[in-house]
C-alpha cells in the first residue's frame, strides 16, 4: 500500500524547517531518549565526527562485529553522488537516475548534502575519504528503496549508521516518484522501474566503474535490502513475492493506469526476485496491491517488517495473512511513518511529537543493524542473537513477535 512520505513541493518549505535544515556539524547530534537500549543511549556521533582526525588505522585494529550495535561505529559517514545508466527490459529503453552512495569514512570533512535541495543531512560529508574496509572480505552491502513522493536520502539516519559500521549503502532514487516530479497517477511501468533501478545498484556495486575507489573492495557474498513505505514493495518484490497479475489486469481494464498494454503486463509475470540478496527489511510499509499477501508467502528468506503503533496502513493485515514466510514483527511505540525516515516529527500529527526524532532513531538503529549483521554476515554474538530473536529487548517501547514459516 503507498502512502505519501510527504505533502506535495508547496509544504517543502515548512517541511524543512521541521526537519532543521539549517547547516550542522556532526557535532549537534543530540542524545537519544531514557528508553532507548543501554548501549544505544549516548551521542549517534561516529569517532570520525568528533574527533575530526583520521581513524582508519584505531578501526581496524578491532573486529568490526564487536561494536554494539546501537551505537555509532568509529567512522564518519560519506556519501557520493553518480549517475546510473541501464537498459529496462521489453524494449522499454535506457532508463538514467542518481545513485546515492554511503560509505565508511575515514574524515567528518566537506559538506553536507541537501536533498531535494532542501533537506540538509547533517550526519553525511559529500565525497569524504574512503575509509580501508575493518571486515577481511570487503565492505558488506545494503541495498535501500525510498517510498512514495521520496528521495533516495530519506533514511539517510540509518544509511549513516550502517556506513559508520564499515557497511556501504546503495539507494537508487526512483526518478519519477519523487517529491518532486510524481504525477497524480503513478503509471504502471514505475512498478517495474523500482524493481529494475534496484537490480542496476547492485549491478553496480557487483562491478564498480573502471577506476572507482570501490572497485574490489565490495563483499557482494553479503548483501542486505531495506525499503521504506512504498520502498517495502521494492523488498518483497526482490524477496521473491509474487505478482498478482489477475488484479494488474483487472485494474488495466478499468483504465487505472494510463500504460496498460499486454506487452508491460507480461513482464510481471517472471520472476523478479533478486537471489543476491541475503535478507530483506520492509519498514513502514506492507508493499503494495500488485503483491498479494497470499503472493508474499513465496518468499523464502528471512524477513524483518518495522512498523510503528501510529502508523498502520495494512501491516498488520499482512502479518495476519502471511504464513509461509520466516517473518519478524517489530512495533516501535509512538511510531510514526518517519519513523524510518527523516524523523517521527515529520508530517504527522501532534501524537508523533510525543516521540522525539532522535529517541525514535535510537529504538530503530540497533534492530536494523542487527538483523543486518545476524542474517547477512552470520553474526551470532549474544547482543545480536538476543535482538534479534527476541531475548534482549532493545527498549519497552519496542514489541517483538515471530512467525515461523507454515507448512
Amino acid at each position: 500500500m503507498m502512502q505519501l512520505n510527504f505533502a506535495r513541493l508547496g509544504a517543502m518549505a515548512a517541511l524543512c524547517a521541521l526537519a532543521a535544515c539549517s547547516a550542522k556539524t556532526s557535532t549537534d547530534a543530540t542524545a537519544a531518549g531514557a528508553d532507548a537500549v543501554a548501549d544505544a543511549s549516548g551521542s549517534d556521533a561516529t569517532a570520525a565526527d568528533a574527533a575530526g582526525v583520521d581513524v582508519a588505522a584505531d578501526a581496524t585494529s578491532v573486529s568490526p562485529l564487536s561494536w554494539p550495535v546501537g551505537k555509532a561505529g568509529p567512522y564518519a559517514c560519506g556519501l557520493r553522488i553518480e549517475q546510473m545508466t541501464y537498459m529496462l527490459p521489453g524494449k522499454l529503453g535506457p532508463r538514467t537516475i542518481p545513485l546515492y552512495i554511503w560509505y565508511p569514512a575515514s574524515q567528518a570533512v566537506g559538506e553536507h548534502p541537501a536533498y531535494m535541495g532542501a533537506f540538509e543531512d547533517p550526519k553525511s560529508w559529500l565525497n569524504a575519504p574512503l575509509a580501508p574496509s575493518p571486515y577481511a572480505a570487503g565492505y558488506p552491502v545494503l541495498e535501500h528503496g525510498h517510498g512514495y513522493e521520496g528521495f533516495a536520502g530519506n533514511s539517510a539516519d540509518l544509511m549513516c549508521h550502517i556506513a559508520s559500521h564499515g557497511w556501504v549503502a546503495f539507494a537508487p532514487e526512483h526518478v519519477g516518484n519523487t517529491l518532486i516530479d510524481t504525477p497524480t497517477q503513478l503509471p504502471l511501468v514505475h512498478s517495474l522501474h523500482r524493481v529494475y533501478d534496484n537490480r542496476a545498484a547492485l549491478d553496480w556495486a557487483f562491478a564498480p566503474p573502471v577506476g572507482d575507489p570501490l572497485v574490489g573492495k565490495l563483499d557482494t557474498a553479503h548483501i542486505g535490502m531495506s525499503g521504506h513505505s512504498f520502498g517495502s514493495y521494492d523488498v518483497w518484490a526482490a524477496a521473491g513475492g509474487l505478482f498478482d497479475v489477475p488484479y494488474i489486469e483487472a485494474q488495466c481494464a478499468t483504465g487505472h493506469w494510463p500504460d496498460c498494454a499486454a506487452a508491460l503486463v507480461a513482464l510481471f509475470k517472471v520472476d523478479l526476485s533478486d537471489a543476491r540478496v541475503a535478507t530483506f527489511i520492509s519498514l513502514a510499509g506492507d508493499g503494495s496491491d500488485l503483491l498479494s499477501h497470499q503472493g508474499r508467502n513465496a518468499v523464502k528468506r528471512p524477513f524483518l517488517q518495522m512498523n510503528g503503533t501510529l502508523n498502520d496502513s495494512g501491516e498488520t493485515g499482512l502479518f495476519n495473512d502471511v504464513t509461509g514466510v520466516d517473518l519478524t514483527w517489530v512495533d516501535i511505540e509512538g511510531g510514526c511513518h518517519q519513523l524510518y525516515g527523516l524523523g517521527n516529527s515529520i508530517n504527522g500529527g501532534p501524537e508523533c511529537k510525543a516521540l522525539g526524532d532522535e529517541e525514535g532513531f535510537a529504538l530503530v538503529r540497533p534492530w536494523f543493524l542487527a538483523w543486518l549483521r545476524y542474517h547477512a554476515l552470520g553474526d551470532r554474538s549474544a547482543e545480536v542473537t538476543g535482538i534479534v530473536t527476541g531475548t534482549i529487548s532493545v527498549s519497552p517501547k519496542v514489541a517483538f513477535k515471530h512467525k515461523a514459516p507454515q507448512p
